[in-house]
């Protein structure tokens, strides 16, 4: 059976397609590579596996996290404060939720996935990087060019690790099974070691061709790699040289955002390797390699039931609407103030918030149930108001306020989502969005009031249809913007660290309501939710050590298995 790393639709560069003996490439110390790394093929086929195998970990690691999410997604969103980690209840996703409200452990599944994808992507790159580097033959350009795109995935694992982890070792062998790497000698330094190997990299990577260059978007690039560079220097609190670097990826004129009436298809199949996408890994799908557990890692496994509703307790085998995936577990969902912020800020008619966010209401009414029949007409009507086949069960909707996730659930008639759970989107890993935003926040943490700095908080704001404008540039517009604009996209938590800006993090799940029906709870003979606060405070009452506590959790910790395995890493802060 063949395995795809596919790019673009028709798979138009050179290694997608390769089998996969190819792309399992010999591991120097287990077996021969005298055979190998010799070529401009082997270059190719090492840094398909570099792709491949990246996607791969960071889209599904169910033999160490589990079988229901992904851990780029896990790690990066999960203790955000604007979502619910929701479900059936209390004792559904307890692992996540615990990460989520910060009781987790040294062995939570969550930090320990992440930590191992972005190794596991640094190993990939190292066997490409090292067996060329280290061969002594003279480098072709195509060598130099699949060279540098590992370096510059290589340099975005550390960055990752250096931002959740702060002092993670750096790794540029492949290390022996005996091997026992230290820690860095701090977060700044791995920061400056990341835009070093940016520095080296650029001069051989390629560039995307213009905006409509789909390839581009799907490839490590020269934009891509500008942006990682201002990501990590901003990270170290370099605002000039992230500036800069971050500059060069805007005025070169290669990307650009979506217009307003395309904001729905922001991370869906049909928005896919888009103008707005920096670097994104890039799925196919192919009916023919349909298989449950040896594929569905491609996708996602279980995300479309991950992400989707609660669709049990919503009467989800009543919904006729092609555009509604009626069934999921309901994993996440917008706490009452994030989706209220937005709607005060945005509008409820902004694109952004009908792309981001549904409220009962529209789902109650301006989607089609069966009971619709064959006249269906959004909006609300008397009869809609009083049919009880349609809305909430007398269950309610666990860790919900009303408002429900749209941006990141699958939408069946975009995704092309199949019984087996595969489906057509790509794994999103920087938009030209956060570009704008990090860009911003550098100029505003450098004191400039207007100038291209505004002018790309400005351009955010406009696509948005916001009805907030800002006038000026501030450092609280940005956050605000960074917020609503990059929601569930795995900034968040992390910002509110960087910013210090512990507050809300410190309250994590203090506050978890169920959202009910009167119609469905008998109370009414009409629709009409509500939020049922009676048990809100079942976190709060039942574990007093929740919440963030900066003396612990400003930076994860070292996973139980590494430090284990490994006594020469120093563990971080508080988790001694």
């Amino acid at each position: 059976m063949k395995k795809y790393i596919a790019i673009l639709a028709v798979a138009i560069l050179a290694f997608a397609g390769c089998n996969e003996a190819r792309l399992d490439i010999t591991q120097k110390g287990v077996l021969s590579t005298e055979d190998f790394y010799k070529t401009d093929a082997d270059a190719e086929a090492a840094l398909a596996a570099v792709y491949y195998d990246t996607f791969k970990n960071f889209a599904f690691m169910g033999e160490v996290t589990g079988y229901n999410q992904g851990p780029w997604f896990a790690l990066n969103n999960y203790m955000a404060d604007d979502i619910y980690m929701a479900g059936s209840g209390s004792d559904d996703c307890v692992t996540e939720r615990e990460f989520h409200d910060f009781r987790y452990t040294n062995d939570n599944s969550v930090p320990l996935g992440g930590y191992t994808a972005f190794y596991r992507s640094i190993h990939k790159c190292n066997l490409l990087i090292n067996n060329f580097e280290q061969a002594n033959m003279v480098l072709t350009p195509k060598m130099k060019q699949y060279i540098a795109e590992a370096r510059v995935m290589r340099a975005f694992d550390h960055l990752m690790l250096g931002i959740y982890w702060g002092t993670p070792p750096i790794v540029e062998e492949v290390l022996s099974g005996a091997a026992r790497p230290v820690n860095s000698e701090s977060q700044a330094a791995v920061m400056d070691w990341v835009a070093k190997q940016i520095d080296a990299a650029l001069p051989d990577l390629t560039e995307r061709a213009d905006q409509n260059d789909r390839a581009g978007a799907v490839r490590i690039t020269k934009g891509f790699a500008n942006a990682v560079k201002g990501k990590a220097l901003m990270w170290k609190g370099d605002y000039s040289g992230a500036k800069s670097a971050l500059e060069t990826v805007i005025k070169s004129g290669k990307y650009d955002l979506l217009p307003s009436e395309d904001m729905q298809k922001i991370l869906h199949a049909d928005g896919k390797a888009s103008k707005e996408s920096v670097f994104e890994f890039c799925f196919e799908f192919d009916p023919a390699l349909v298989d449950y557990f040896a594929n569905a890692s491609r996708a996602g496994w279980n995300d479309h039931m991950t992400y989707n509703w609660r669709f049990e307790n919503m009467s989800g085998g009543n919904i006729t609407d092609p555009k509604i995936y009626n069934t999921g577990w309901g994993w996440i969902n917008p706490t009452g103030k994030f989706a209220k912020d937005l709607i005060a800020n945005d509008g409820m008619d902004s694109a952004r918030r009908k792309a981001w966010i549904m409220t009962y209401d529209e789902y109650l009414y301006d989607i089609k149930w069966n009971s619709d029949g064959d006249n269906f007409t959004p909006g609300k009507t008397e009869a809609k108001a009083a049919d009880k086949s349609r809305g909430l069960t007398n269950v309610g909707v666990y860790a919900c306020e009303g408002y429900f996730n749209w941006k990141t659930v699958v939408h069946p008639l975009q995704d092309d989502r199949t019984a087996t759970g595969e489906g057509n989107k790509n794994l999103s890993i920087m938009r030209y969005a956060e570009v704008l935003l990090l860009y911003a926040e550098c100029c505003a943490q450098l004191g400039e009031k207007s100038g291209l700095g505004l002018e790309c908080l400005n351009k955010i704001q406009n696509r948005a249809q916001s009805n907030y404008v800002s006038a000026t540039l501030t450092l609280d517009d940005v956050k605000k913007e960074k917020q609503f604009e990059l929601w569930l996209e795995g900034c968040r938590a992390a910002d509110l660290i960087r910013w210090k800006d512990y507050a809300t993090l410190e309250t994590a799940d203090s506050y978890v309501p169920t959202f009910r029906d009167k119609l469905a709870q008998g109370t009414s003979d009409k629709h009409e939710g509500y939020v049922d606060e009676s048990g809100a405070d079942f976190y709060k009452k039942n574990y007093p050590n929740l919440g963030f506590k900066k003396d612990k959790h400003v930076l994860l910790p070292f996973p139980k298995r590494e430090t284990d395995l490994n006594p020469e890493i120093k563990q971080n802060p508080g988790w001694e």
